[in-house]
């Protein structure tokens, strides 16, 4: 489907406003956090690169800034976070104009009142599983308490407080008795605090977009940096003329990349909107507000639907509805949405019956023939060419590396050959229940239906791509051809070897191959076997297609 590129023409309203800064001002202050490396949960591409540009685009602003990532302490666990949130707390002044910036996971939990209250995810936070939602709340830091531990320190009179959140605000990792979303909801977090979120609730924040190369920071970060760089020396400039031209750059963005990002603003502090760059001490100094035409700022709707209202992706129609279930164009939405949807399928279904295969069979390379078995998984040349049988497997590496997990046939239920009930890593095999780590991310969620997630083949973000299940702590990472498995693993692995140290590891495995310190590399048959230690024994097990060389470098 062909993406465009929607250009909007807001108009800039320039006003003047008279402030006069008392004498007892003291500087902007803002407190910087970025996470990336999680233990439990996915690894982000660019939040601590979001949170350093920040904090030097801030400190060049002329705030004193206090930048949080990882360092010789390690990654941003929860005593890290809490720990400089009180410190910086401590230090602030009555008066102060305080900014918190955050890149990271958020997420969203019911409270006893069936509403969901948001909090930011550190490091060490565990994965999401049902009926642990309490383990999650006693790591996760409620944005609710940052609000307050902040603006307890601030006069409301005479102070400001501004959150920036890049995180978000639309992935359900967990449906049960205990559901938690990776969210931050919209929410009232204090009548001193205003709030600008990456995206508007129900959708997600690009940390990497599909058309990026070297980019450094997510879509919404980016941005944020541009404009306040560009007006870091205009005194009076605020969120009121910040907040619309980030929004509208972001959704640009996004769009040319044909995905959607809709940043959004919360201010119910009854005050004027935060000042980045204040007047001089004893000086007055003009407003500049960016104010979008009436109709923009009245109809959200509209002006969401009039984005994707030439759209053919189904996608696109089924994120109106969640964002509007009450919209004006829901009706026509849910239209469009199940006959771009239908007329996906039907046309998956007639190009796969009509595929004409371009190469023998036999001239294929093993290579070639699990790019084609992944592309037509129906097909049964290949497999009757080859007679795939477990007894020429064994003495045939490159025809074991073909075979496809055994399963039934002729049952409608593709978790008969076991699903998640029965999960089995084979170090000897490279495999888990029989699948390859070259195997379809349709294969992997036809044979394994218990996926909490998924990011497309390609993206930099989360290794190249893959299928994670978050529940059974396991990742097929199909865009880098790798199974991963970590201490939670709820499934079985060869001898037991997750519950080994690195000495019993090398004396059954022999030299490593590559040793890193903390992860020994051995060549196998079928390419690499990884093992990480935590301390004295295994946290992760990894299976390569590729050389233990070039497994060394996937980051």
């Amino acid at each position: 489907m062909s993406r465009f590129l929607v250009k909007m023409s807001w108009a800039i309203v320039f006003f003047s406003q008279t402030i006069w800064m008392s004498a007892s001002y003291a500087s902007p202050k803002a407190l910087v956090i970025g996470i990336k490396d999680y233990s439990y949960w996915s690894r982000l591409q660019n939040s601590r690169n979001d949170a350093e540009d920040m904090a030097k685009t801030l400190t060049d602003m002329g705030f004193e800034t206090t930048l949080v990532v990882r360092d010789a302490q390690g990654e941003v666990n929860s005593q890290r976070f809490t720990d400089a949130l009180n410190q910086f707390a401590n230090r602030l002044q009555a008066n102060d104009n305080v900014l918190f910036f955050y890149s990271g996971h958020g997420a969203a939990i019911p409270n006893d009142n069936g509403s969901m209250d948001g909090y930011l995810i550190p490091s060490n936070t565990p994965t999401v599983t049902r009926n642990n939602k309490q383990a999650i709340k006693d790591s996760a830091i409620a944005l609710k308490n940052i609000s307050e531990t902040l603006s307890n320190r601030i006069d409301p009179d005479t102070g400001s407080l501004l959150f920036l959140i890049d995180a978000c605000r639309n992935e359900v990792v967990n449906k049960g008795a205990d559901v938690v979303e990776e969210s931050t909801p919209s929410q009232p977090l204090s009548k001193q605090v205003e709030v600008i979120y990456a995206t508007s609730n129900g959708s997600t924040s690009l940390d990497k977009l599909p058309t990026d190369t070297d980019a450094r920071n997510g879509v919404f970060t980016r941005i944020a940096i541009d404009e306040l760089n560009r007006h870091k020396n205009t005194q009076g400039y605020s969120s009121d003329a910040f907040f619309p031209a980030v929004k509208t750059k972001a959704l640009q963005v996004a769009r040319a990349a044909g995905k959607l990002q809709v940043p959004a603003w919360m201010n119910d502090t009854g005050k004027e909107s935060f000042v980045f760059v204040p007047c001089p001490v004893g000086q007055p100094c003009v407003v500049v507000v960016n104010q979008p035409p009436a109709s923009i700022t009245a109809n959200p709707d509209k002006q969401f639907w009039d984005e994707i209202k030439t759209s053919t992706d189904a996608n696109d129609y089924a994120a109106y509805l969640k964002q509007y279930p009450q919209g004006a164009f829901v009706a026509l939405a849910e239209s469009r949405r199940d006959k771009y949807t239908n007329q996906a399928s039907s046309s998956s279904a007639i190009l796969d019956s009509l595929r004409i295969d371009t190469k023998a069979k036999k001239a294929m390379t093993a290579e070639e023939m699990i790019a084609e078995r992944e592309r037509n998984p129906q097909g049964t040349s290949i497999y009757e060419s080859l007679s795939l049988k477990n007894t020429s497997a064994e003495k045939n590496p490159r025809v074991a590396a073909l075979r496809l997990p055994n399963y039934d046939n002729k049952s409608p239920d593709p978790s008969s050959f076991g699903g998640c009930n029965n999960l089995v890593l084979d170090l000897n095999q490279g495999t888990l229940n029989g699948l390859v780590p070259t195997v379809s991310q349709a294969q992997v969620k036809q044979y394994l239906p218990c996926a909490t997630g998924d990011t497309e083949d390609g993206e930099v973000y989360n290794y190249g791509g893959g299928v994670f299940f978050l529940d059974h702590d396991f990742f097929m990472y199909t865009g880098k051809d790798f199974i991963e498995v970590r201490q939670d693993f709820k499934g079985n692995v060869t001898d037991n070897m997750m519950s080994k140290s690195k000495a019993e590891i090398i004396a059954r495995y022999g030299i490593a191959t590559i040793d890193n310190g903390y992860k020994l590399f051995f060549n196998r048959q079928y390419g690499c076997l990884r093992f990480t230690f935590n301390g004295t024994s295994v946290k992760e097990i990894g299976v390569y297609s590729a050389s233990c060389e070039q497994a060394s470098q996937i980051k």
